[in-house]
């Protein structure tokens, strides 16, 4: 709005009457206010995301291990002959399915099953010479009479299997971890370390 105003001069000025400061709506202020708290509580809100570490192969090796050897523990307590050793063999194979598959490497059952029967002959003599386990001969002839068989089973059978199968996840975990297959194992040279887990279960 524009107004004249007298001066000494006799010329009237136009004088230009000040705008008054615009106030914001009501409505503007109260979203401002709402808005702010939930842009901080959002803020808040998100947790800082850590991924948990990884667990080392060494220690998945270690467990694979550890769950095989109870099961072939299990196996020695199964009251049927050949069973009980059926059951130890599917057990052993697949100990070295999962160690190979940890690694990376291709399981080959056969060489699997070649192995397991050559390092069973390095500790069979020490079994029948009556060593850790007594003569396995005498305890399979026992294990025809009713009592006295199922007792001597329980008490050599599932010692025999968990340290058998704790060796040879022992010998392959080495083996596989050192960047070996199942077709560059050599049971010959693993024999003394093979022997020395199994006395060591």
């Amino acid at each position: 709005m524009v107004s004249e105003k007298e001066t000494p001069g006799g010329k009237a000025k136009p004088e230009t009457a000040a705008a008054p400061a615009s106030t914001p709506a009501p409505e503007a202020v109260t979203a401002a206010t709402e808005t702010a708290p939930e842009t901080a509580s959002t803020s808040e809100a998100a947790p800082d995301s850590t991924p948990a570490a990884p667990v080392s192969t060494e220690a998945q090796a270690a467990e694979i291990i550890r769950k095989h050897v109870l099961l072939s523990a299990a196996a020695g307590v199964i009251p049927l002959n050949f069973v009980d050793t059926a059951a130890l063999a599917v057990v052993q194979l697949r100990l070295l399915k999962e160690l190979s598959e940890l690694h990376g490497v291709d399981f080959r059952g056969d060489i699997g099953r070649s192995a397991v029967g050559t390092l069973f002959a390095t500790v069979a003599p020490t079994t029948l010479a009556g060593g850790l386990l007594g003569s396995m001969a005498f305890n399979m002839a026992l294990r025809s009479v009713p009592v006295i068989g199922t007792v001597t089973r329980l008490a050599t059978q599932p010692a025999f299997n968990s340290a058998f199968t704790y060796a040879l996840g022992k010998v392959f975990q080495q083996h596989f971890a050192s960047g070996g297959t199942f077709l560059t194992f050599q049971p010959e040279k693993v024999k003394t370390y093979f022997r020395e887990k199994f006395e060591e279960a």
